[in-house]
């Protein structure tokens, strides 16, 4: 008979074990398992609320998104570029190829000066830049409707204005030859 019962028990142990079951625990174990979860949920609390706030990783600057708007366009990340536009430049799909041939035909371009233009116009959603760039164009752009699509010379200064969108982004809103 005590067989029979030490055998049921370790049966049931190791039902125990296999099912990952654990053992009542003591009321101080209960406690600190109720403080470490109630500790994981105020924390949980804190990262939607920051979330909810906007305290998260800041976004990136106006001078930031130009410089890799131009960056993107050096190393033929055309379609990047493009998704860096407003909806202003490139509201539909004619737009979008127009400034892809644009962009194609550059073989290099690099930012050599950024500096904030008229800052007293400056709002929080929009805010225009002086940059001076130098450019090499394709040899084909010279038979372009204006050849090298106007960037033929070194350095080009370009006034390129940015606004935000909708999710708070730096967009380009504008790129002359002229403020």
């Amino acid at each position: 008979m005590a067989k029979r019962i030490f055998s049921i028990l370790i049966l049931f142990f190791l039902i125990l074990t296999a099912c990952d079951l654990q053992l009542p625990q003591t009321q101080t174990e209960t406690n600190k398992v109720g403080i470490q979860e109630e500790q994981k949920e105020q924390e949980k609390n804190k990262i939607i609320a920051s979330e909810e706030k906007g305290d998260n990783a800041p976004l990136p600057s106006a001078e930031y998104i130009i410089n890799l708007f131009f960056k993107l366009i050096n190393e033929k990340h055309i379609s990047e570029a493009i998704a860096m536009m407003g909806e202003k430049m490139i509201p539909d799909d004619n737009a979008k190829q127009a400034w892809g041939v644009q962009f194609n035909a550059f073989e290099s371009i690099n930012v050599l000066n950024l500096e904030p233009y008229n800052q007293d116009t400056w709002t929080n959603t929009e805010r225009i830049y002086k940059v001076s760039l130098e450019t090499s164009m394709s040899p084909d752009s010279a038979n372009a409707p204006i050849p090298y699509y106007g960037w033929d010379g070194n350095p080009n200064i370009r006034w390129v204005s940015v606004e935000k969108d909708s999710q708070n982004l730096w967009k380009i809103a504008s790129i002359s030859t002229g403020p």
